[in-house]
């Protein structure tokens, strides 16, 4: 093992090579903290109390147009991905823009009080969490709530991002705008006070899994290379379920913690998205006939994939954008398949609740970056060199014994490097000196001479050079608390599985008792162990501290969970001040009001894009049938910097239109209706036109009370329904339409053995909706294991026979006793729907 030579002293190092000194002095002089207010609730006793609980769910407004976070592909000079038009937003900056919601972002908060302890968690639609918004929530909450909210991320792909002044962080995000982060924390504090005020006297327990889908039909290990580590072809199989219902049994909300990514929609969708981890909510929430408040946080999801679960067969789709592809059939999918396993240990949390438990919460913001001093772990055992450009590595990542030799100088990045996945880096010019070749180190950029680069390319200020780190980079927040006889602690970032696992062996509760929520107050990148760090791969190159950044952190943790075990509550105020939010400008240009808003247009602009490509009209047909029919509205709305339009699906009954409504009593308002919006023209010159376009399959709206699972993608009601638009000041109604049956196929009919035989399927080519688990909805989709009437016609379509409830085999085929005058076969399902095809 290789000595540590010195240490970073104050602001200044000192070299491991004769003395020399370091070519650099680093120093946060340029980075503005801001000190820790005192915690709420400091030095008081913690004793088990009566529980008051409430819930709420918002919708996020943030402007159609602003970036979708997640994927750097969508920064426009680096191509078309998501792009459907040549419109120029100046919102997204040099990001491509989002051009509509097909499942709207959301928060949702849970208001927790015991006591004199009152905590907050909020679950976020969004990448990952920027830290000062869990301090400006704080803030806005008022001193009751200081050191007590989590803001926890789903991690979406597809939700709004430019929220965030972590510079390096932009290159996935975008653009940090005062309208984004302004509009998100309005929305973050309208549902943390809704929850807050809607606490009523609750119960609470926990259900835990720690075998949780054992055949990956929701989650998956994504990471292959730490398969040979201890436990490194494992995914994330820990299962917490935490049900809050009021003492008069009727649920409130319920927590939903396991690990997987948000990852079905690719960065070809331009749609906002909560993804897989909104899917399974929404799915779960319409098993309740109340609007429980089902929340999903992220546990050990770095390394994690969800499974999706049908989808559409692109190869038919003949090009984009007229005719794009989209699977937004596989969130449905991995919702459906999610639900049941959920819904179980939903169950079991409710064998043994607690009126009366013990609450207390204590939060730290901790030091990262930018001295090497700081990442010492394992009791000093594992540490870096002095950072010191001047210095020759060594190139021996491992000792004698296989072991990681320390002190690591390979990482010699005293301001931070990025992109460390091989041995050849992006950029060689900004490579860590004497790492070519070295995996993972060679392709390590250091921050300083990356953002010169990277900087002018992505329009973004990373705010670094060679002697002034990100100040973002500096510091992070971990939070712990504890809920009775559970601790719940936060990572700020992707925590993977092995670091989970190390985290959860060491906690001071037993594993089942030990709750890990990643994602969670702030954002690092990845979060590995360093020994899974050095197997290189995607998840290295999102970090930026190095190979012990993560478990440092983890340690940090670990000293912490304790102090929410105290008979005492701890203070959050360390000598350790947060980073300060910067201030922003947009400088954006709006239409408020907006020409025409409100109102129809006579014909539909030519630039108007919609899913279904280009529209005749501006108004639905006047029929739809079952199925394949598609119902669309084009109307003149509000800018989107001003207003997203709200929209509902609406049903007549007894004369009277009204708002559908899904089992759990929520309005159909997304996911089942795609919203699209288009500027006229489509680059700003002076006003503009604002062009929104509504979109419905008509099929059966997820908790539809009209169908029994995929198996009534048929049942449908029928009848008149309309759009309903709600704008700013003004309303809004489509022409109605009616639905009428159809959208059933005879994919084949045939005659063999003496019988006919004939391939009953639903059929929605121009369809996104999900119509089985395991086929292309987009294509002929068997009626499988079903009762179907099926009549043979002769001449003149002449009924020759009528063979009622005959079932039909997996896949979708009806057999009847052949008739030698027939001519034709015609087949009609449960619900009324008719096909007919010649033999």
């Amino acid at each position: 093992m290789r000595a540590l030579a010195c240490l970073v002293v104050g602001l200044f190092a000192c070299g491991d090579d004769g003395g020399k000194p370091p070519s650099t002095t680093v120093t946060t002089e340029k980075c503005e903290y801001t000190p820790l207010v005192a915690s709420a609730n400091a030095g008081t006793p913690v004793t088990a109390a009566a529980l008051m609980a409430g819930a709420s769910d918002h919708v996020i407004d943030v402007p159609v147009g602003t970036a979708l976070g997640g994927y750097t592909a969508r920064a426009g000079f680096l191509g078309s991905t998501g792009v459907v038009d040549s419109r120029s937003i100046k919102m997204s900056g040099t990001f491509n823009p989002s051009i509509g919601v097909i499942a709207a972002p959301r928060v949702k908060a849970l208001a927790l009080t015991a006591g004199p302890e009152s905590v907050v968690i909020l679950k976020v639609d969004m990448i990952f969490v920027y830290e000062g918004m869990v301090y400006d929530l704080e803030q806005r909450l008022g001193a009751a709530y200081a050191g007590k909210v989590i803001i926890a991320s789903s991690h979406s792909h597809s939700a709004w991002a430019q929220y965030t002044a972590h510079g390096p962080l932009k290159l996935g995000a975008g653009q940090m705008r005062d309208l984004v982060y302004t509009r998100m924390l309005d929305t973050f504090e309208a549902a943390a006070r809704d929850a807050i005020a809607a606490e009523r006297p609750a119960k609470l327990g926990v259900s835990f899994d720690g075998n949780f889908d054992p055949t990956d039909q929701v989650n998956h290990d994504r990471r292959g290379e730490n398969d040979m580590l201890p436990d490194g072809k494992k995914k994330d199989d820990h299962l917490f379920v935490v049900r809050v219902d009021g003492t008069d049994d009727v649920p409130i909300g319920a927590l939903v913690i396991f690990g997987e990514h948000g990852t079905l929609n690719g960065e070809d969708n331009p749609f906002a998205s909560g993804d897989a981890p909104a899917a399974l909510e929404h799915t779960l929430q319409e098993q309740f006939a109340t609007p429980v408040v089902v929340m999903h946080l992220q546990s050990a999801a770095g390394d994690n994939s969800p499974s999706g679960h049908g989808g559409v067969d692109c190869s038919v789709r003949p090009g984009k954008p007229t005719d794009p592809c989209f699977s937004w059939a596989t969130e449905e999918g991995h919702g459906r398949a999610a639900a049941p396993l959920l819904l179980t240990a939903w169950t079991s949390a409710g064998t043994a609740m607690k009126t009366s438990l013990e609450l207390a919460m204590v939060s730290r913001s901790i030091e990262t970056g930018p001295f090497p001093e700081t990442f010492a772990i394992r009791d000093g055992a594992l540490a870096y060199a002095p950072f010191d450009s001047t210095r020759s590595v060594d190139r021996q990542i491992y000792d004698g014994t296989g072991a990681l030799a320390s002190p690591i100088d390979e990482f010699n990045a005293p301001v931070g490097a990025a992109l460390c996945q091989n041995d050849a880096a992006m950029f060689p010019s900004a490579a860590i000196d004497g790492t070519d070749g070295l995996a993972p180190y060679g392709s390590c950029l250091r921050l300083d001479l990356a953002g010169d680069v990277l900087g002018p390319i992505f329009k973004v200020d990373f705010g670094v050079d060679e002697t002034h780190p990100v100040c973002e980079t500096t510091r992070t927040t971990i939070s712990a608390l504890r809920i009775g006889d559970y601790l719940i602690g936060t990572m700020p970032g992707e925590l993977t599985v092995l670091l989970a696992r190390y985290l959860r062996t060491r906690s001071p509760l037993p594993e089942d008792h030990t709750i890990l929520v990643g994602y969670a107050q702030g954002h690092v990148g990845y979060m590995l162990r360093p020994e899974d760090w050095m197997l290189g791969g995607y998840e290295p190159s999102v970090t930026f501290w190095g190979p012990l950044e993560a478990e440092h952190i983890g340690e940090q943790l670990l000293g912490l969970l304790p102090s929410a075990l105290a008979t005492t509550r701890a203070d959050s105020t360390t000598a350790t001040g947060r980073v300060a939010i910067p201030k922003m400008t947009d400088g954006l240009e709006l239409d408020d009001p907006a020409p025409e808003a409100g109102t129809v247009p006579a014909s539909v602009p030519a630039e108007t894009w919609a899913r279904t490509g280009a529209l005749a009209q501006a108004q639905p047909d006047a029929t739809i049938a079952r199925v394949s029919g598609i119902a669309s509205f084009a109307f003149y709305g509000d800018d989107p910097n001003v207003k997203t339009p709200h929209v509902t699906l609406q049903y007549k009954t007894t004369g009277t239109f009204a708002d559908v409504k899904r089992h759990s009593g929520r309005v159909v308002d997304d996911l089942e209706l795609v919203r699209a919006y288009t500027p006229v023209p489509l680059q700003r010159s002076g006003p503009q036109h604002h062009v929104w376009v509504v979109e419905w399959q008509a099929v059966p709206w997820l908790g539809s009370e009209d169908a029994d699972g995929l198996d009534a993608r048929g049942g449908l009601a029928l009848g008149d329904y309309r759009f309903h638009v709600e704008g700013k000041g003004w309303t809004l109604d489509s022409s109605p339409f009616t639905v009428v049956a159809g959208g059933v196929a005879l994919t084949t009919a045939a005659r063999a053995a003496s019988a006919i035989t004939a391939t009953v399927s639903y059929y929605a080519p121009k369809g996104w909706r999900l119509m089985d688990m395991n086929r292309p909805s987009n294509q002929a989709v068997p009626i499988a294991t079903q009762p179907v009437k099926v009549e043979l016609l002769g001449t003149s379509d002449a009924v020759l026979s009528t063979t009622n409830n005959v079932m039909t085999d997996a896949a979708g085929v009806a057999s009847v006793t052949d008739n030698a005058l027939a001519l034709k076969v015609r087949v009609t399902d449960r619900f009324g729907n008719i096909a007919t095809r010649a033999l």
